[in-house]
């Protein structure tokens, strides 16, 4: 046998036993081969009219009053500090952005040196409110838009609430109070009285959010669990950016939030001091141009029966600082 025919014969076994190897998998897998499966769709189950469920409830635009299922209603058990952070705001998404809106949520990260020129760390208000330490002590506080902390911190101290805490929809700001708390913490001995007793530094706690809410859906399952709440030059931020509709809810909630007997400690920016900040961004020029709820409807409309305080006490004027600082603090009790 010559080597062309011996090579011709092997190449002939090898193409048998390739098709051997297809007969072999084309019977195991029968059904499977040359069989094409019908796509199987998944059903997509549509809530009923007007119900909402936990998972979208944050998202979607709803009617004037939207009745809350059970499944969401299971949030309102959630903690203080998880019903704080329904709505989240991330500021800076870790990208760089132009100073002319870095601060577009009134969020300095030296605020208070600013604020206090001459005064150091100290803060004017406090003066005003050691003539009010009844306001505080041994009541259980929010602080919104605390921004690093300072006055959060000094309350704790000074005036022995039960609890304190300081949200601010700027991270960085937070990241920066929970480290000034953490070395008030340190300082502490290991065993030490106040922690036993849960006094400062341990009656501090700081929250990362945005206290305007995606929908005013979310008013409905909003908990009395505060005695006092902090409102301090925020109101025009709040106003800038979430509008008309953005402020009057945040009263609404405020109220909402606060205990029978409770207090709102409320210091608002003038109509005047927005002008300078009305080109931040596009949405605060529109919000600024659209706005008819200006600050000297706020008592009007806190006293009003769509919010429901009780009445308002002046506090004071603080004096011995900047003029545009000299701003009516204002105490707006709720029944």
């Amino acid at each position: 046998m010559d080597l062309n025919h011996e090579i011709s014969q092997i190449e002939h076994l090898d193409t048998l036993k390739v098709a051997d190897k297809r007969k072999i998998t084309n019977s195991t897998n029968e059904g499977i081969i040359g069989i094409k499966k019908p796509k199987m769709h998944a059903v997509q189950e549509i809530p009923p009219q007007n119900m909402v469920t936990a998972e979208t409830f944050v998202n979607v635009q709803y009617g004037a009053r939207t009745e809350i299922p059970s499944a969401t209603r299971q949030i309102a058990h959630k903690s203080p500090k998880k019903r704080l952070q329904l709505d989240v705001a991330e500021i800076d998404g870790g990208q760089q952005k132009p100073d002319k809106v870095k601060f577009i949520y009134g969020n300095y990260n030296q605020y208070y040196g600013y604020r206090n020129k001459g005064h150091e760390c100290e803060d004017i208000r406090l003066e005003m409110f050691t003539t009010h330490t009844k306001l505080f002590q041994d009541k259980e506080v929010l602080d919104i838009g605390c921004n690093s902390g300072l006055i959060t911190m000094e309350v704790a101290k000074r005036f022995e609430v039960k609890s304190i805490t300081g949200l601010d929809i700027d991270r960085a700001l937070i990241k920066q109070a929970n480290k000034a708390l953490l070395r008030q913490k340190k300082a502490q001995p290991l065993e030490n009285e106040a922690r036993r007793l849960h006094k400062f530094p341990y009656n501090v706690n700081f929250v990362h959010a945005n206290y305007v809410l995606r929908d005013d859906v979310l008013l409905e399952i909003e908990q009395e669990q505060f005695d006092v709440i902090l409102c301090l030059s925020v109101t025009k931020w709040i106003h800038l950016n979430f509008g008309d509709a953005g402020l009057k809810q945040t009263f609404r909630r405020m109220y909402l939030q606060l205990r029978s007997g409770g207090k709102l400690v409320l210091e608002a920016q003038l109509y005047d001091n927005y002008k300078r900040r009305k080109k931040m961004t596009e949405t605060i020029a529109a919000h600024y141009k659209a706005m008819q709820f200006l600050p000297k409807h706020f008592t009007d409309y806190l006293l009003s029966k769509e919010v429901g305080f009780a009445n308002v006490e002046l506090m004071g004027v603080p004096k011995h600082c900047a003029e545009g600082f000299k701003r009516a603090i204002q105490i707006f009790h709720k029944r």
